[in-house]
């Protein structure tokens, strides 16, 4: 199988370069292996290495660049090659794709699963939003994708770093965002139901449980059923906000009385006022917003 690894090297405070050589060391076949060097790099490297033939794609790195690297597996919404499988050897400050794949982080396991070749077909989804510049485009999502004070901490942590790892610098972000967040007014519509208005501190879209460095968003998730869950948090004054950060991390989130779930196939979310929103931990733009399933849009190994 024709591999190619796709290597962040300043992920982990640049370990993932030094942990990945550990991995190439177990393999018993060559593989050729591409260093990032700028943001959307490993979109471009991946899409390169797809049309010259590459069978497998192994991204190695945080969060932000596993998504990168699925989203260079398409060109205009359509996979490049049907047979091409994603791999994921993630090593970052987050690491949040890992706990919901269960992805083995020893070298050693990590190099049996790619030579192993077994894969699984699993959802993703397609995020439409605004860009800075005002312009609409469409990107997917392997992940979590959420607005509302999701997108101003992931903004925090694209702006201050994850120096002190993933949960911390994430958790620092929220409570950051929380003091000054006076809740977002959105008109929000699932799966093609009438317009809703709602005061929200936060709604995730769920194809994965976690994001910010552990944080349980989406629970009850599944990667391959062909839905998203919707996790929505109506708006909370920071004392409330404060006592219920636990429950984002012990699973319990939806025993709040002001946390909504639904399971769906599609969203739509629109704001008179500038509402940030973050994929797969990315700060990339605002509302408005239209989420997807792509049911088994990609194969992955597993």
């Amino acid at each position: 199988m024709n591999v190619v690894a796709i290597v962040n090297p300043a992920a982990g405070r640049g370990g993932a370069a030094k942990s990945w050589e550990t991995v190439r060391a177990h393999l018993s076949q060559p593989v050729r292996t591409l260093e990032t060097n700028r943001r959307g790099h490993a979109t471009e490297l991946t899409a390169s290495a797809i049309r010259e033939g590459a069978k497998a794609i192994v991204a190695v790195g945080g969060d932000g660049t596993i998504n990168e690297v699925v989203n260079g597996f398409f060109d205009r919404e359509k996979l490049l090659s049907e047979s091409v499988v994603l791999g994921i050897f993630p090593y970052g400050t987050g690491s949040d794709l890992q706990r919901t794949l269960q992805l083995p982080a020893e070298p050693g396991a990590a190099a049996r699963l790619i030579e192993d070749r077994r894969s699984r077909p699993i959802d993703l989804l397609k995020v439409q939003y605004t860009k800075p510049d005002g312009a609409r485009t469409c990107r997917y999502s392997i992940n979590v994708s959420s607005f509302g004070m999701g997108g101003v901490v992931a903004s925090h942590v694209s702006r201050s770093g994850k120096v002190f790892g993933g949960k911390i610098s994430f958790l620092a972000a929220t409570l950051r965002a929380a003091m000054t967040f006076k809740g977002s007014t959105v008109r929000l519509s699932i799966d093609n139901a009438p317009e809703t208005r709602l005061v929200v501190t936060n709604i995730a879209a769920g194809n994965g449980r976690y994001h910010g460095g552990g944080m349980l968003a989406c629970p009850r998730a599944e990667i391959d059923d062909g839905f998203f869950d919707v996790t929505l948090v109506s708006f909370m004054k920071l004392p409330e906000l404060v006592r219920s950060l636990p429950l984002l991390y012990n699973g319990a989130i939806y025993s709040h009385p002001k946390v909504g779930f639904y399971r769906a196939r599609s969203l739509r979310a629109e704001s008179d006022l500038p509402t940030l929103l973050e994929i797969d931990g990315e700060s990339l733009g605002s509302l408005p917003i239209e989420i997807h399933i792509a049911p088994s849009a990609i194969r992955v190994l597993a």
